[in-house]
């Protein structure tokens, strides 16, 4: 073999991993400037997000987050907006989980008339656009007098979540090991004793996984929201966002306030995964390892 040839491997050999390496720094960048604008932007002041939009604010403002805080500019305070979310996304999920939970197990497990026809049903409701829904829903609540609730909120948002979470939770417990449920059927537990018992503990990480997935879209939903929750007092974050802004013909600018309230409903996204990505990086890799 020339000896050139020999010398030369070794880098040509290392290139790869390196390219690797320099793209997933340039997509980590890309990935983290957006949010680092805009808590950046959130605390400057109007003048400097006009001057210098790309400068490191001098000094930080703030001010901006008690402005928003205190609701200066709105109906009402982003406190109000964030318990509304909060509640609704809660109890959304507690919903969606515990139904797709046994819905998906009775599917994985289940050997009964229809189980098939369900599962292509859940398939197909897939193919159909959300949007198309708003109309029927709109007169749906209205006559069972859920329009403008948060309970009403959370049945619409758990009904739009459960096709996709089934399908996922019954994929995941079709690889989950009958021999947990077993010995716990032997022990003395019912089938639901050992769903709950034996089952759900050990797929903490599939559902976890589920949790941040149908958090990330309850949490930012704004098409239904805007049309079902037309009462100020019962608004969600994203409708105080897309509703804060400077009285009309007005000289004040309020920019600053304005991804100020951006950070803050964004920052219970980021302590959520924070707090539980080890759980959720499990679920993700849960059935890929069996």
């Amino acid at each position: 073999m020339n000896p050139e040839r020999r010398a030369i491997h070794p880098l040509v050999k290392r290139m790869p991993g390196a390219a690797v390496t320099i793209l997933l720094v340039v997509w980590a960048i890309v990935q983290v400037y957006p949010i680092l604008f805009m808590f950046i932007t959130s605390v400057k002041t109007d003048k400097q997000i006009l001057n210098a939009p790309f400068a490191l604010p001098e000094p930080l403002k703030f001010e901006n987050y008690a402005i928003v805080w205190q609701g200066d500019r709105v109906a009402q305070p982003f406190s109000t907006f964030f318990i509304n979310s909060f509640t609704i996304t809660l109890g959304s999920l507690i919903i969606l989980l515990f139904v797709a939970g046994l819905a998906g197990y009775s599917l994985a497990r289940g050997r009964f008339p229809g189980n098939a026809a369900t599962q292509q049903g859940f398939l197909l409701t897939l193919a159909v656009p959300v949007h198309v829904l708003i109309i029927p829903m709109y007169f749906f609540t209205g006559e069972l007098g859920l329009r403008n609730s948060h309970i009403g909120m959370m049945l619409v948002y758990a009904t739009l979540g459960l096709p996709f979470t089934i399908i996922l939770m019954r994929a995941y417990f079709l690889s989950f090991p009958h021999e947990l449920e077993e010995a716990a059927l032997l022990d003395g537990c019912s089938r639901f004793g050992a769903f709950i018992r034996v089952v759900v503990p050990v797929s903490r990480g599939a559902i976890a996984s589920m949790a941040i997935i149908n958090i990330s879209w309850i949490w930012s939903e704004l098409f239904f929201a805007l049309v079902l929750l037309d009462q100020p007092q019962v608004r969600t974050l994203p409708l105080a966002i897309a509703g804060y802004r400077p009285v009309s013909m007005a000289a004040e600018s309020v920019i600053g306030q304005q991804f100020a309230i951006m950070t803050l409903t964004a920052l219970p996204l980021f302590v959520f995964y924070f707090l539980f990505q080890q759980q959720i990086r499990k679920g993700m890799t849960a059935g890929a390892l069996r």
